[in-house]
């Protein structure tokens, strides 16, 4: 203000869509590092200016109770952010872990997020069906899961319900054993607001070891098994699997003019293009952008 700063009087922004930061934090803070341009860095930088761009010319608002406006998303400068591992010498090897986009909507309830309406119109939030199971059948086998409910489990007739197996699907990326997954999960669910999936979680304990439910779902889905209990650093390469292919749905969105906002693996676009993007966000392959074949990590 002392300045005479304001958005009216900047002619030129000049944004860095794209970061980079240690994986572990310092004093509780992330520590941001600088990286050499790439080919597929200037690729996405281009792409990112293209989508920022698009949601800045968008009029994009959270409705109140009373329809007037509560809150308005403007100047946007969203980025995708990755994590840096140690890794031998590959070109574009900074940029395989994490890559996920953040915008400020993402702290608004399920509910919340029902009240955006982008350009005058209501949005739907679509959600990427069983999605970083289906991102890593997308990269090993080039399709999604074949098969019918990826997160239906059975042991010895009993069926764990689908939210504990999602939960042990997720945190086996990260983990290394079936130990530390299971103290991953309990940990999960003691943070969260749902004390019905708690409870549920541990009487569904007294009957079946968390073990058996790791061992399960690795006998169910055999093709991606190999990639399970690797380690945290491995988890982030699968995340990144995963934020790759939302991007890509994002891009051809862009391309077309159609405004979407994501959260992690959902899109809220107008109510309008429902149709298109449900057929999309399943369906949209991994592009293999950097040029990697197998990385050894």
């Amino acid at each position: 203000d002392d300045a005479g700063w304001s958005d009216e009087k900047i002619d030129v922004k000049v944004s860095q869509y794209i970061t980079l930061r240690e994986n572990q934090k310092l004093g509780g803070r992330s520590v941001y590092i600088d990286y050499e341009e790439t080919e597929y860095s200037r690729w996405l930088q281009g792409e990112l200016e293209k989508y920022n761009e698009l949601l800045n010319k968008s009029q994009i608002i959270l409705k109140g109770v009373d329809g007037k406006a509560d809150e308005s998303f403007e100047n946007l400068s969203l980025h995708r952010r990755f994590v840096r591992h140690k890794i031998n010498n590959v070109k574009n090897g900074e940029f395989i872990f994490g890559g996920r986009m953040w915008g400020p909507w993402a702290n608004l309830s399920s509910e919340e997020r029902k009240r955006i309406y982008i350009n005058g119109e209501p949005t739907i939030d679509l959600d990427r069906e069983a999605s970083h199971l289906n991102a890593m059948y997308q990269v090993v086998t080039r399709a999604p899961y074949s098969g019918k409910k990826p997160y239906k489990v059975e042991i010895n007739g009993l069926v764990i319900p689908r939210h504990i197996v999602k939960k042990f699907s997720s945190f086996m990326q990260n983990g290394k054993t079936p130990g530390g997954t299971a103290n991953s999960v309990i940990r999960a669910y003691k943070k969260e607001s749902d004390s019905t999936e708690y409870e549920e979680y541990l009487d569904m304990k007294k009957k079946v070891k968390p073990s058996d439910i790791v061992n399960a779902i690795l006998d169910k889905h055999p093709k991606i098994a190999p990639y399970y209990l690797r380690g945290k650093k491995y988890g982030d390469y699968i995340s990144c699997w995963e934020s790759d292919i939302v991007f890509e749905v994002v891009v051809e969105l862009t391309r077309r003019g159609i405004p979407c906002l994501t959260i992690y693996d959902s899109f809220i676009v107008p109510l309008q293009y429902k149709e298109l993007v449900d057929e999309m966000k399943d369906k949209t392959p991994y592009v293999n952008r950097r040029r990697l074949d197998k990385v050894a990590l």
